[in-house]
């Protein structure tokens, strides 16, 4: 329930967030399977959030499992379809819930729902695709050969490409690539580890095709060059409408307190970690309306519900519009 809940709450808190989503070959995902998606993972939790805003099955992602060590974290976290992935460096204690973290996805397949792994094995914020691991790889093998095998599932190469890692109003292209299915690697699944290199090989190849790739050494300007060469097919509209830019103005000034607030206590909690986005949008989303709820309450109490009304549909709308009508600046 808390899972379509925050889901509800994502589709809604996106648009502000981001000045653009833009999904390409949305088409190529099969209706009616089991997915396993092979992302890349550059921004956090933040790309979870961004896959599962776009699907209309319930997704359940691999999530490292050292967020899961707290009772309180790893029950809001289990709430969200979050699955955890136990390093055999964390400790022998945590290798037998390899055997769990397995099955709970071979579960979700088998309804058909989609489990989102994020094939790199670490996240760090940049623009190219990291050397695979071979996780992904034998969970393939395993959903596909194992016990209670699921030949039908395909497997999706999976790119998000964003205009940076810190804040909202960027513009973020979501690829999905060509499916990748059972028979399409033509290794023997007898010859365990030169099928595992043939799937990578295969999966690499797809995914760098939806991946946007940066050289680590380019220049400031050669990055945004390549960045608005790359984003060319996911323009925003000119803003130009002076009543709405009024408008927008209006809603970021009321706003600047306390997105002040936020960015200054999410930059406190991350510091220069992968997680700013992350927590910053989670704050914003779960807490938001609260604060706008209780406001608007409280204003009710004192002037009438009807002005009660007005704050709680006019605050969030003000807060889009200003996003909306934000001028962008390199």
């Amino acid at each position: 329930m808390f899972y379509y809940f925050s889901r509800f709450l994502v589709r809604l808190a996106l648009p502000i967030y981001l000045r653009k989503l833009c999904v390409s070959h949305f088409d190529r995902l099969p209706k009616g399977k089991p997915l396993l998606l092979a992302s890349n993972h550059p921004d956090s939790f933040f790309d979870a959030v961004v896959i599962g805003s776009v699907l209309s099955q319930p997704i359940h992602t691999l999530t490292r499992g050292d967020v899961f060590k707290k009772k309180a974290a790893a029950f809001w976290l289990r709430q969200i379809n979050l699955i955890p992935v136990f390093r055999g460096s964390e400790g022998r204690q945590y290798v037998k819930n390899h055997d769990v973290t397995a099955q709970e996805s071979h579960d979700a397949l088998k309804k058909n729902d989609a489990v989102v792994v994020f094939s790199e094995g670490i996240c760090v914020n940049e623009w190219r695709l990291r050397p695979l691991g071979k996780g992904t790889a034998r969970m393939a093998y395993k959903i596909w050969f194992g016990e209670d095998a699921l030949p039908q599932m395909k497997v999706i190469p999976t790119g998000l490409n964003y205009e940076n890692f810190r804040g909202p109003h960027k513009r973020v292209a979501l690829k999905f690539g060509q499916p990748i299915s059972q028979d399409e690697i033509h290794t023997s699944p007898q010859e365990y580890e030169k099928w595992l290199r043939e799937f990578n090989e295969i999966l690499e190849r797809k995914m760098n095709e939806v991946i946007l790739t940066i050289p680590a050494e380019a220049s400031v300007q050669e990055r945004n060059r390549i960045l608005d060469s790359f984003f060319s097919d996911c323009t925003v509209p000119p803003r130009t409408n002076p009543v709405m830019r009024g408008l927008g103005w209006i809603g970021r000034m009321i706003h600047a307190p306390l997105y002040s607030f936020f960015t200054k206590k999410t930059a406190q909690l991350t510091g220069r970690s992968v997680f700013y986005d992350s927590v910053l949008f989670g704050m914003l989303m779960y807490l938001y309306p609260v604060i706008v709820t209780l406001l608007a309450l409280i204003i009710g109490a004192f002037a009438g519900w009807s002005t009660a009304l007005i704050v709680f549909f006019g605050l969030p709308l003000l807060a889009w519009i200003g996003s909306r009508y934000k001028v962008i600046k390199h």
